[in-house]
């Protein structure tokens, strides 16, 4: 790369498109200082905390995922959904008129659908790049990977889901993420120096089955002197608090 080169990247929605987009950036930024990073996700999304708190220059699109499901909160939700891709699609057609990005890295979710979307149907289409985290390729992915001009994939399995552009390049992994204070975690999270300690991460959202399980057997490894670091999700915090000790 040479020059100020404007480089868009969208993703988000949950931690797992999230993360590997701030990674990617990240890179991109230390590789090549001049390039111009603009992130793009939801406002409903993990990235509408994460965004600020990192001091990136991004746009949040007011746009959600279709909800499954049969009760007045997802129906309601579904109804509103139009306006919203409607009221999104106005918004970057003016962020790609403004910006003017030579290309667009989409990593999976719904908030990088439209971006993608719109960098292809361009009079001059962008150039788009795919970013796969998993080993069955999403929704997202599986929509853009015929035009997409390369598809990162994390697992060798995804390949012969998608075309020839495909490359086996493992999961970005932010800089940040082996960088930590033992001694500043074990007081914040009031655990015991001399015990061994088993993390339970179900993902930024956290993992209802994987919950239950813990919910089971905390006790269990409790008894055998094992601490438990356990990272429930936002949604089922309050459900299962009562094991914080």
């Amino acid at each position: 790369m040479n020059g100020n080169i404007n480089i868009l990247i969208a993703g988000g929605g949950t931690g797992g498109h999230l993360f590997p987009a701030i990674a990617i950036g990240e890179e991109i930024q230390h590789r090549e200082p001049k390039a111009n990073i603009h992130f793009v996700g939801s406002t409903f999304g993990l990235e509408a905390k994460v965004f600020p708190i990192k001091d990136v220059w991004h746009t949040l699109l007011p746009i959600r995922g279709l909800q499954r499901g049969f009760n007045f909160i997802s129906i309601g939700r579904n109804i509103l959904l139009p306006g919203r891709v409607i009221h999104s699609l106005i918004k970057l057609r003016t962020l790609f008129r403004e910006f003017s990005p030579r290309i667009v890295i989409g990593t999976g979710g719904y908030a990088s659908a439209l971006p993608l979307y719109v960098a292809i149907h361009k009079k001059e289409p962008v150039p788009i790049v795919l970013q796969e985290q998993n080993s069955f390729p999403g929704m997202t992915t599986r929509w853009f990977a015929e035009k997409a001009r390369k598809i990162c994939v994390a697992f060798i399995d995804a390949e012969s889901e998608l075309n020839n552009s495909t490359i086996l390049t493992g999961n970005p992994v932010r800089k940040g993420i082996m960088v930590g204070n033992k001694s500043k975690a074990i007081k914040e999270f009031k655990l015991d120096p001399k015990k061994k300690t088993v993390f339970l991460f179900g993902g930024s959202q956290g993992s209802a089955f994987l919950n239950r399980i813990m919910n089971e057997v905390v006790k269990n490894i409790a008894a055998v002197g094992i601490q438990v670091l356990w990272q429930t999700g936002d949604m089922e915090y309050d459900k299962y608090k009562k094991r914080d000790s």
